[in-house]
């Protein structure tokens, strides 16, 4: 069964949302919140729908970025890499940065 991993980038992301989301929103809300990533995390990596879609969808034909997908949970895009083995999880972006600016570092 495959699996995902995540990049020390998307680690690192992931531990700022879940600290802002704390001081923020509360723990409990940080604990939610960190559970609807990670089971979506699962449900991409077992190939179950909804499923994720062309990051070239995100920059309008400006482009192509052949390998990457993303899926949005919540207000975050989860960035990753499908393959074969494993689901790659390069970063976690939140929906009101610069997408196309950071399609452009990742690729």
């Amino acid at each position: 069964m495959r699996g995902y991993r995540l990049t020390r980038q998307a680690e690192q992301t992931l531990e700022d949302i879940l600290s802002w989301t704390i001081e923020h929103l509360g723990i409990e809300q940080a604990e939610r919140y960190k559970d609807q990533l990670i089971s979506r995390l699962a449900a991409l990596a077992a190939n179950e729908p909804p499923h994720g879609r062309s990051c070239n969808g995100l920059l309008a034909g400006q482009r192509d970025v052949i390998d990457l997908e993303y899926y949005r949970e919540g207000r975050h895009y989860i960035i990753y890499r499908n393959t074969f083995d494993e689901i790659l999880v390069l970063e976690f972006v939140h929906g009101s940065r610069d997408l196309a600016s950071i399609l452009d570092e990742l690729t």
